[in-house]
């Protein structure tokens, strides 16, 4: 996986922007951001390498998730266009996946870059769906998007075979899904999507993914499927800025539905992806 060097953006007035090198081998944003001081973070993708879907919103994530873990910043949003932009005009790879991690403990509001290469899932995983497992936990600020996660998760992605387990679908104390280690999980019955309203990370994709599903006609429910629901489920899938809306056909090693992508689900993705150009905007 090719990943560019981190790059630290200072909140200081008139420092300016200086790549950093870190100390150990990175192969991952998750192995940067082990060695960046504690804070917040967001991750998206790019599109033609100069788009990205709401960028914005992502911003105004990093300093909703600042204020819920305590501390208030105020980020310069054209500065962060401008540093994406100088920083994607010298990454090789074709598309990036991005992280923009705020420091919270060392020097607050430090803003650090990190890229890798994109990696989606394959044609095959999106026609025949994958499958995911449940593991009881959960973040203990949900809508705050803190970095301390980052290591927690990457521990219960370690005792995972990727090859085979795509996600990780959280299960909280009262046995309730919540959401994926990195996605938002729907599950759908008679048609109705059915989605966790509290004790998540809201994604933005889930939110497009909500739009488009009611433009479509469907109900969408906030509520918490219990676990021993899930085997009742018809259709179920996950939703992430690299994955846009991926098929699960297998849950805890049994079938979901039919064990087959169903109906509602393509019908989705085929939304989303005519959605998509209209959503993008420009770095």
């Amino acid at each position: 996986m090719s990943l560019i060097t981190t790059i630290i953006i200072p909140l200081r007035v008139g420092q300016r922007s200086e790549i950093l090198r870190l100390q150990n081998q990175i192969n991952s944003l998750d192995d940067a951001s082990r060695q960046l001081p504690a804070g917040v973070y967001t991750t998206f993708r790019t599109y033609q390498k100069r788009y990205a879907v709401s960028l914005l919103e992502h911003f105004d994530r990093l300093e909703s998730s600042a204020r819920l873990s305590g501390t208030a910043i105020s980020l310069d949003h054209e500065r962060l266009r401008q540093e994406l932009r100088s920083a994607l005009n010298y990454f090789e790879p074709t598309e990036a996946r991005v992280r923009i991690s705020v420091d919270l403990t060392v020097n607050p509001g430090d803003v650090y870059l990190s890229l890798e290469e994109l990696h989606t899932p394959t044609v095959d995983q999106y026609r025949d769906g994958v499958a995911v497992i449940t593991r009881k936990m959960h973040r203990e600020n949900p809508e705050a998007k803190a970095t301390n996660f980052i290591l927690e998760a990457e521990k219960v992605r370690h005792e995972i075979n990727p090859q085979e387990i795509n996600e990780v679908l959280m299960i909280s104390e009262d046995d309730h899904v919540l959401e994926g280690l990195s996605s938002n999980f729907f599950g759908i019955q008679n048609e109705v999507l059915i989605t966790a309203e509290e004790g998540i990370l809201p994604g933005i994709t889930r939110k497009m993914t909500i739009e488009i599903a009611r433009q479509l006609g469907y109900f969408v429910v906030y509520r918490n499927i219990q676990r021993e629901e899930l085997p009742k489920l018809d259709e179920a899938f996950i939703t992430s800025a690299s994955r846009a809306i991926l098929p699960v056909t297998r849950i805890n090693n049994r079938l979901v539905g039919t064990g087959k992508v169903g109906n509602t689900t393509r019908k989705l993705q085929i939304a989303f992806q005519k959605n998509l150009d209209a959503a993008l905007e420009l770095i």
